[in-house]
């Protein structure tokens, strides 16, 4: 049974009651129609005015038990912060990457710049001595010489490709190592997120409070050291 037939019920009862005639006892004491009639209105607008009241109170209390509350969170989120920029610049694992990849893009520079020197020692010694060949040495002289110009051409590229791989490599072990360290720095976890800062990462400020870049370093050169990455 919903509350609107309630309603309506304790309303029909009401009504009932009020129209029960009671037994008439005879007196001398005169009933006068007019206040009679009058007497009933009265209780007939303070059935309707109750009416209205009990609808007004039963929409309010459903609209009161719509409203959607907020929820909480069960747990505090904690926040700290990394500056990448200062780990770049101190992780013994870095210094010993670049100076590596130095070493390597040498290695391969002083190769190209020897083949090429050649190559020009030769070329300029055929301007001299080009003219005392025969026509068909020299054209199996030039033949030779764009041979070596295009095979010097192709070892440029491919000693240009061969260091970018090697210095990807690099950087994805750099990172695989940072990473590592970090998800084993932060076991139990100390942390909900811990975030990059540097020149050029999207965080306007940071409360130095959250700063966690010194243990996080120290610990990095001291797995190095020890060979964890």
């Amino acid at each position: 049974m919903n509350e609107d037939n309630i309603i309506e019920e304790n309303a029909e009862e009401t009504q009932q009651k009020l129209n029960y005639q009671p037994p008439v006892i005879e007196n001398n004491t005169n009933t006068t129609p007019g206040k009679k009639s009058n007497a009933g209105l009265v209780f007939n607008i303070f059935i309707a005015v109750a009416i209205i009241v009990l609808y007004i109170l039963f929409f309010t209390s459903h609209q009161k038990q719509e409203i959607v509350q907020p929820v909480g969170l069960k747990t505090a989120l904690s926040i700290a912060f990394v500056d990448s920029d200062t780990i770049w610049e101190n992780y013994d694992f870095v210094k010993a990457t670049k100076k590596e990849l130095d070493d390597l893009e040498s290695k391969l520079t002083n190769n190209y710049k020897a083949q090429a020197m050649a190559f020009k020692a030769e070329y300029e010694n055929y301007l001299k001595t080009g003219a005392s060949l025969s026509l068909n040495e020299q054209k199996k002289k030039e033949a030779a010489l764009q041979q070596k110009q295009s095979s010097l051409m192709e070892l440029e590229k491919s000693l240009g490709n061969q260091l970018v791989e090697v210095k990807q490599n690099k950087n994805i072990q750099l990172q695989d190592s940072i990473f590592s360290f970090i998800k084993r720095f932060n076991q139990g976890p100390k942390y909900s997120f811990i975030l990059e800062k540097s020149r050029v990462s999207g965080i306007l400020y940071a409360n130095d409070s959250l700063n966690i870049t010194k243990a996080v370093l120290k610990g990095l050169n001291e797995a190095y050291s020890k060979g964890i990455n």
